[in-house]
């Protein structure tokens, strides 16, 4: 029973299926507790350990960073078809930042912050007496590392991609519920501009990225009756600009947007009774990421990066395969289709500023010459007309 436990809560993150120990690790009931959003539960029983969105906010603040990773495996999206499937993984370190919280209290009108453990966190020091908090788990306090595996499939045509990822457990012991499903969207913008670009330049590509995950997850620890349900939903968008130094290699950067949110219900029976109801926001804003893309061969096409969303992960697309079948212009057979010479322009600019600077000097006094002797002298048509007059008034 301890094992299935003990794998559920490196899944989840939740709370710890032992009782409280003589070291002062927190308990099932006072873990549980935290997911409560009012004090009173809804048979009437006070619950003093409810309503503690920051003691959980990490498990939230891990999970969006790693689901919202790996959406992407390259800028350039082909025309032809293509195929791809494999097992990204997303790594993160569990760092203080995860294991302590700020938390407000009123106390006599005034409101008084103070820092203490979350699901991460440490156990109480047992010569001190208890002061309401809710300690760290035992298990997960021992957690480096946060990861959650799925599978992902992915197919394209004429720039645009679409990609499926997914994961399902069924009922083991505690863990009642355990599912996963997202998709994602992609489509670059290399086609539009490459071929006007320098040679040097034309491996250059953009796109832009969407992708979006639904979790759920059911657990129910030992002892109790019931059932603790997480809703997980996450978005991430993402421009992403890649460019190739050699055929076979692909550096990309990301700037983009995300959000995580976690949405808890159920109702759980026991030694006392809890009703699960708060909702907890992960690390929702600015999103970048670095990775690079290694294509050996025809189809193994892994991945390494590095993300950053309020705190750093690791990405790693190790085990990633992508077959194309058929094979793209090039840059140069496009713009030869599309008649665009690059350089043609400047060249022509260029022609005719040469033919202008050959024109010499003497040739040139000679045209306007010519276009003055063409207009009559203005002095001459005046002393005719006035010679002419004289002429009539002398008759």
């Amino acid at each position: 029973m301890k094992k299935s436990a003990l794998f559920a809560f490196l899944i989840l993150g939740l709370g710890s299926a032992f009782a409280t120990d003589e070291d002062g690790w927190a308990s099932t009931y006072e873990s549980l507790s935290a997911f409560q959003k009012s004090p009173v539960s809804k048979d009437g029983s006070l619950n003093p350990y409810a309503n503690r969105p920051g003691y959980v906010k990490p498990i939230i603040d891990n999970l969006g960073n790693v689901l919202n990773s790996n959406w992407y495996v390259s800028a350039s999206v082909p025309q032809s078809f293509t195929f791809e499937a494999g097992l990204p993984i997303s790594i993160i370190s569990i760092g203080d930042d995860d294991r302590n919280y700020t938390e407000n209290a009123e106390f006599l009108g005034q409101s008084i912050a103070y820092e203490t453990p979350t699901i991460f966190g440490d156990h109480r020091d047992m010569a001190q007496a208890d002061d309401g908090r809710i300690y760290g788990n035992k298990t997960l306090n021992g957690l480096g590392l946060f990861t959650y595996p799925y599978i992902q499939l992915g197919a394209s045509f004429y720039h645009a991609r679409v990609v499926f990822r997914g994961m399902f457990l069924p009922s083991i012991s505690e863990l009642r519920k355990f599912n996963l499903f997202g998709f994602g969207l992609q489509y670059s913008f290399g086609h539009f501009f490459q071929y006007m670009l320098p040679p040097a330049v034309q491996p250059l590509d953009v796109s832009i990225v969407f992708g979006y995950n639904t979790s759920g997850i059911g657990y129910r620890p030992e002892d109790y009756e019931g059932e603790l349900n997480l809703d997980v939903s996450t978005t991430n968008f993402a421009i992403v600009i890649g460019y190739k130094p050699v055929s076979f290699i692909e550096v990309m950067m990301s700037l983009g947007y995300q959000s995580a949110e976690m949405k808890s219900s159920g109702h759980l029976r026991g030694a006392a009774t809890i009703d699960p109801g708060i909702t907890v926001e992960g690390n929702n804003g600015f999103r970048f990421g670095l990775e690079v893309a290694f294509q050996l061969g025809k189809s193994f096409h892994p991945v390494v990066g590095f993300d950053y969303a309020g705190k750093s992960s690791f990405t790693t697309n190790v085990l990633y395969f992508k077959q194309q079948f058929g094979e793209d212009k090039t840059p140069d057979e496009i713009a030869k289709e599309k008649g665009f010479v690059r350089g043609a322009k400047k060249a022509e600019q260029t022609t005719e500023s040469s033919e202008q600077s050959n024109e010499t000097p003497a040739e040139t006094n000679d045209a306007q010459l010519e276009e003055t002797e063409e207009v009559p002298a203005v002095d001459e048509v005046s002393s005719e007309e006035t010679s002419t007059e004289d002429s009539f008034n002398e008759e």
